[in-house]
């Protein structure tokens, strides 16, 4: 089969390579991506990873496309090819009606979550927030919905105490190379079935943005363990800590913590403890033991509280 792939971030890359690994049965004949993008303090174009890895697949530059699939001109360039399947992956972008209908058997997503749960932008985020036990991986037949279209094939994957956004992110993009490939297999044996969603139990998700990282308090200590693991690596999660007079006042990443005893103590209280912040939640208390100061290095509050840190050693508060 003839396929057309479209993906941009790091997730994508195995599925990618796993698609262009079953040549000559199954050919790539064109890639779909984002455009370049400044990066890094020097603001240089940096193409994205999908693009990097089709070059050093030996896929000819004139067949990666970074303009909008939904473009005419791009569209009128895929259908010349003759594809018969469109395979996308974390593209960036909806695809429309004339997308959708490029590849002459199936235009095929494979998406990070066990649906109907966790349609949209982020489902490994949510998966852990919601303290869930497992998530996956489904394949699905695609269309104008946003996540909705009908499944025809799903795997799950345990989510591990320890799990974090990163990794359940690794976990999840070899899990859609590994689908990618045997749902190749089923379609081309003529043995795709497609199996409705039930739209009733449908959730969906928000795309994060740099403010989803912000702690609130107010919640228990055992979703915010969830809620600081689910936000590593990116966007982070974020507090700010105030001396008890309130005239010092640091912004801060919370690396690292666990669920600690009740505390008495009023929301947001901090106990200084020799190596961590006894922080009070809405419910029960958070036990910090790796923090990193906006504008500096990762550390542990151990060594945070012996050096510039030492005015937050009694009475501080966090929020």
């Amino acid at each position: 089969m003839r396929i057309v792939f479209a993906g941009t971030p790091d997730y994508a890359v195995p599925s990618l390579r796993a698609l262009a690994s079953l040549k000559p049965r199954h050919e790539i004949v064109a890639v779909v991506t984002q455009p370049d993008r400044p990066k890094g303090r020097s603001k240089v174009p940096t193409p994205p990873p999908v693009k990097a890895a089709a070059l050093e697949l030996g896929i000819p530059a004139e067949r990666i496309f970074q303009k909008s699939i939904n473009k005419p001109d791009v569209l009128d360039a895929l259908r010349a090819l003759v594809p018969d399947l469109l395979c996308v992956v974390a593209y960036g972008g909806l695809l429309k009606k004339d997308a959708l209908a490029l590849a002459k058997r199936y235009p095929i997503n494979a998406h990070g979550s066990l649906l109907p749960k966790f349609r949209g932008a982020a489902p490994i985020q949510a998966a852990i927030l919601e303290g869930e036990r497992e998530t996956g991986v489904c394949i699905m037949k695609m269309e104008e919905g946003l996540d909705s279209g009908p499944v025809m094939l799903r795997r799950a994957l345990p989510i591990e105490p320890e799990d974090t956004a990163g990794t359940l992110h690794d976990k999840l993009s070899a899990l859609s190379a590994e689908c990618f490939v045997e749902a190749l297999g089923e379609i081309e044996a003529g043995q795709a079935k497609f199996e409705v969603q039930d739209h009733a139990r449908a959730t969906h998700v928000p795309k994060l943005t740099k403010d989803s990282g912000t702690i609130d308090w107010s919640k228990s200590a055992e979703y915010l363990e969830r809620f600081l693991r689910a936000m590593s690596p990116w966007p982070g999660a974020w507090t700010a800590i105030s001396t008890p007079d309130g005239k010092t006042r640091k912004r801060l990443r919370v690396a690292s913590a666990s669920v600690s005893e009740n505390s008495s103590r009023a929301q947001g209280d901090v106990v200084a403890e020799k190596s961590a912040f006894v922080v009070t939640c809405g419910l029960g208390a958070l036990r910090i033991t790796c923090i990193q100061p906006e504008g500096a290095r990762e550390m542990r509050v151990e060594e945070f509280l012996n050096g510039a840190g030492r005015a937050f050693a009694a009475g501080a508060r966090m929020g």
